[in-house]
């Protein structure tokens, strides 16, 4: 017991010596990550057929095939969400996504629900999270296209990832 006293004893002496110092420590907290739809995972986006013959002039589509995107669960304090779209860019148009099958001069347009926005490899979009069903829906729009006309028949598909961050 007298070995614990004269430990603790020289303890005290030891910290009476010491000078004051300020210890501040900050941090930041996230909010735990929306959850993906399941229907949005592997989401298959089915564009239907084109007809080379309507697509003679670089610009000319197909008709455009509306679809979301849905996060659900989004814990209370997330106000935002973004997906950041990623993929192979065709080789005629940057702003578009490359068919990867066996179809000639045809790409992949990604767009906003209106088309005023075209998203491309590393472009984002934010849409607000509904406090009330904590969830976030991201409308778009896609669309086969002929960046510079005069497509030959084949196969489309055309890959895109996409990835989310909350706010």
């Amino acid at each position: 017991m007298k070995t614990v006293y004269a430990a603790i004893a020289l303890l005290m002496m030891a910290t009476g010596t010491l000078d004051a110092a300020d210890l501040n420590v900050s941090a930041r907290l996230l909010a735990s990550p929306c959850t993906v739809d399941t229907d949005t995972v592997n989401k298959t986006v089915l564009l239907g057929q084109g007809r080379a013959s309507e697509m003679q002039a670089a610009g000319e589509g197909t008709e455009w095939v509306d679809f979301d995107l849905l996060l659900t669960t989004c814990p209370a304090g997330t106000n935002g969400a973004t997906v950041t779209f990623s993929g192979t860019a065709d080789d005629d148009d940057a702003s578009a996504f490359k068919n990867t099958a066996d179809a000639k001069g045809i790409a992949l347009r990604l767009a906003s629900r209106d088309h005023a926005t075209t998203y491309q490899n590393n472009s984002t979009l934010t849409q607000t999270v509904d406090s009330s069903a904590h969830t976030a829906t991201f409308p778009l729009s896609a669309r086969m296209f002929t960046p510079k006309g005069q497509p030959g028949a084949g196969k489309f598909a055309a890959a895109v990832n996409v990835s989310f961050t909350y706010q």
